[in-house]
């Protein structure tokens, strides 16, 4: 299932509100691709979108209630595409509490909360329904009475968020190599590394370790072993921690020893690796790709992704305010935010067609694109700078 459009408000009314709008400004639909580049300023909103997609998967997922949410009043609106089927859902609450609710497949409602009817399948019709106000309605979902839950639960829950500008899990150990093997593992915030790895090369074997040391040479980092070892600090045993034997070094190096550049790559690979071959994830979000790596890796490291996710049908959304990787990435892919006030506006090929494809015709490079703001005017301001 694909997240083809999203529309979200906090704070509706407040001094504090902040809402997603798309170019026009009166359009509050944010569309969406199956690969997505958003590029904006600092504090423009891109960590702030990436985090309402997460919020949104958590609560449909059942990972965090509305209770544990840093806003206590917001409204979604959610388009999927199911294969041939388009799913709507909406969501308003406020201080934590469901105002209304609705679900509907194909223009057909399956959910109301504020009429309190839900669809039951096995009787084919709609019948009175309640739940607390504290919860959604997917929280006493039944399979078998409505399927229809289980395809946005199953998109909340298999959700992966990495936030490439942190450490994405470098200090993390494991105490016990055998039992982590068992243990379950948290995809959604990347610090679960070594347990990944250990359960990649557990029940995906040696096509895992491949990959990763594939993917690592082409982003310019030749190793030729991967392994999980124990670790000794002061005498004592400190844990397990990843080793790789880099080629062109004698003596292995280990996670805690990597630059946070080559990690940061190596965690990524790690997790996109194993979630995309144990076919996990529904959408990929990455936040800050390409931080602390040279322009050349980055770039590698971006067509890599790009490429890697073709093969499957996951949605990919990253952010960046990098140069070089705004170059790297076809316009076709971007989502340019335009700070204004309290809304952040969006700018992209489904809304400026137009003006996108124009820009071909001025010769400049991508970043070029954002930097002279021609996502907004187009020729009409360019012509401008040029007489």
């Amino acid at each position: 299932m694909i997240l083809k459009a999203i529309k979200y408000c906090k704070n509706k009314g407040e001094k504090n509100e902040w809402s997603i709008r798309s170019n026009p400004v009166d359009n509050e639909w944010l569309d969406l691709n199956p690969i997505n580049l958003i590029v904006g300023r600092n504090a423009s909103g891109k960590t702030k979108t990436i985090q309402i997609i997460r919020e949104i998967a958590d609560l449909l997922g059942g990972d965090t209630k509305l209770s544990e949410l840093i806003y206590a009043t917001s409204t979604y609106e959610l388009r999927f595409e199911n294969g041939n089927d388009k799913v709507e859902y909406f969501l308003d609450f406020e201080n934590s509490r469901v105002i209304q609710e609705t679900l509907k497949i194909n223009g057909i409602e399956k959910l109301n909360r504020a009429k309190g009817e839900l669809f039951y399948e096995e009787i084919g019709k709609n019948l009175s329904f309640e739940t607390g106000k504290g919860s959604l309605a997917l929280s006493r979902r039944d399979s078998k009475q409505q399927p229809f839950f289980e395809n946005l639960y199953r998109w909340g829950k298999n959700i992966t968020h990495y936030k490439f500008g942190d450490k994405l899990g470098k200090n993390s150990v494991v105490t016990d190599a055998n039992r982590a093997s068992s243990e379950k593992v948290d995809l959604k915030d990347g610090n679960d590394v070594c347990k990944i790895f250990i359960k990649g090369q557990n029940n995906l074997g040696e096509e895992f370790i491949h990959f990763i040391i594939d993917d690592m040479d082409k982003i310019g980092y030749s190793i030729s072993r991967i392994d999980i070892e124990p670790f000794v600090l002061k005498s004592e045993p400190f844990g397990f921690v990843l080793n790789v034997q880099e080629t062109e070094l004698k003596d292995v190096t280990n996670q805690l020893d990597m630059s946070q550049g080559m990690f940061r790559a190596f965690s990524l690979l790690i997790q996109l690796n194993y979630s995309l071959l144990a076919k996990i994830p529904s959408c990929i979000l990455i936040d800050d790709i390409g931080e602390g790596l040279d322009n050349e890796r980055s770039k590698a490291l971006i067509d890599l992704i790009i490429e890697k996710v073709k093969g499957f049908s996951v949605q990919l959304i990253m952010t960046t305010n990098d140069r070089f990787v705004m170059n790297k990435v076809p316009l076709e892919y971007w989502s340019v935010i335009k700070r204004e006030g309290n809304k952040a506006i969006f700018y992209n090929y489904e809304n400026s067609q137009q003006t996108f494809d124009d820009f071909a015709f001025t010769g400049l490079n991508n970043f070029d694109f954002y930097t002279s703001e021609f996502f907004i005017h187009g020729f009409e301001d360019y012509v401008k700078d040029v007489i």
